[in-house]
């Protein structure tokens, strides 16, 4: 998986990001307080997935065919991200093994969400199918 961080989260979450997988963050492409579809719409043409606490980006990708996945973080202290996204990343591994899909794959049209009040983790298809 390719995943970018959003600036509204700790930048140390690039680094928890990279013991498993690529990523980046707005700062490392000069992208900082870059508006929010103009960003999506880089993320989307290079095909990332983006990890945020601003659940603005679910209209955007509500509007998108397709994407690359959302993770969906609790606003937090900075200090409580690392493990959150830990947590995040090892539900995604788990359930994409079960689907015996790839984990960008699994994600594809897919929000993760981290959730503050049970410190749960769920996944919807995002724009959610029509069926």
């Amino acid at each position: 998986m390719r995943l970018w961080i959003d600036e509204c989260l700790s930048p140390t979450l690039v680094g928890v990001a990279q013991r498993r997988h690529e990523a980046t963050c707005n700062a490392y492409r000069v992208l900082l307080h870059a508006k929010d579809p103009a960003l999506f719409a880089v993320i989307l043409r290079e095909e990332w997935l983006l990890v945020t606490d601003d659940d603005d980006f679910l209209a955007l990708a509500m509007r998108a065919e397709l994407h690359s996945g959302l993770v969906l973080l609790p606003q937090r202290a900075r200090a409580d991200q690392p493990p959150m996204l830990e947590a995040a990343l090892d539900y995604i591994d788990l359930h994409s093994a079960k689907a015996d899909m790839p984990a960008a794959a699994w994600m594809t049209n897919r929000v993760v969400e981290y959730h503050d009040e049970d410190d749960t983790i769920s996944a919807d298809e995002w724009p959610p199918s029509r069926s």
